[in-house]
């Protein structure tokens, strides 16, 4: 029988300047000593030198088309080196990208992981953002990929979530963004926070009351918010005031 682990602690990592950081070297020694081909190598090399133009030697576009893939292998070492740990500890792990969470039973495990994720990170020339990270115990909850994670609870979208929410929302008025493409965008908004995570994602409140508290955090008053028939998806102007 598999032995449970009840996880009473986590961490939960960014790596800093991810894609800036990336040493050539390291990628492609990684690529062959996974099977990659002689010619295919090259050709992962010809791709990282095109932004290179001060011949540094790190570095990788991060809208190109092989960019996501390669990001992807680069930490590969991070899993297998996890795979082990979870396999003697009982951990938790999962990445995206470069965004990584580690859970264990005890404090002492806790603490090895992070040792070992320091290692790994050495090793590949790689470091950790300063102040996106969070260590201590799982019930007291941690942002990951826009969200706050808390056990038992429904996910919310994280402080910093909410914080780029209310930025654009901003930059849109200032740009004379009129009140329907402003509600336009928060409807966006809402469907991304919810967005393949149903009955995962806590809704209260509504889009309604997304909009309102953004403007009123704005203090902009009077401002129509349209309401929205979801059966027939058209809008219906009302004239309802941010301060109502």
């Amino acid at each position: 029988m598999q032995q449970q682990h009840v996880h009473r602690y986590v961490a939960r990592f960014d790596v800093a300047r991810y894609y800036e950081s990336i040493d050539h070297e390291v990628l492609l020694k990684i690529l062959r000593q996974r099977g990659a081909s002689a010619a295919s190598a090259a050709v992962v090399a010809d791709y990282l030198r095109l932004p290179d133009r001060h011949s540094s030697g790190s570095g990788m576009t991060a809208g190109g088309s092989l960019s996501p893939l390669l990001a992807a292998v680069m930490l590969i070492p991070l899993d297998e080196a996890m795979n082990r740990l979870w396999r003697c500890y009982g951990l938790f792990y999962v990445r995206y990208m470069d965004d990584f969470v580690v859970m264990a039973p005890t404090r002492h495990k806790l603490r090895r992981a992070i040792k070992e994720v320091h290692a790994v990170m050495s090793d590949l020339g790689l470091g950790l953002h300063a102040t996106k990270r969070c260590i201590g115990r799982l019930s007291n909850g941690f942002d990951f990929l826009g969200y706050r994670v808390v056990p038992g609870r429904r996910l919310r979208t994280s402080a910093e979530g909410r914080r780029r929410f209310a930025e654009k929302f901003r930059r849109l008025y200032e740009q004379g963004a009129d009140h329907r493409r402003l509600w336009r965008y928060a409807e966006r908004w809402c469907r991304w926070r919810s967005a393949g995570l149903d009955g995962l994602v806590s809704l209260k409140g509504g889009l309604r009351r997304v909009v309102i508290r953004q403007l009123r955090m704005l203090g902009i008053v009077g401002f129509p918010i349209p309401k929205y028939d979801a059966q027939t998806c058209t809008w219906q102007p009302q004239k309802t005031s941010a301060s109502g």
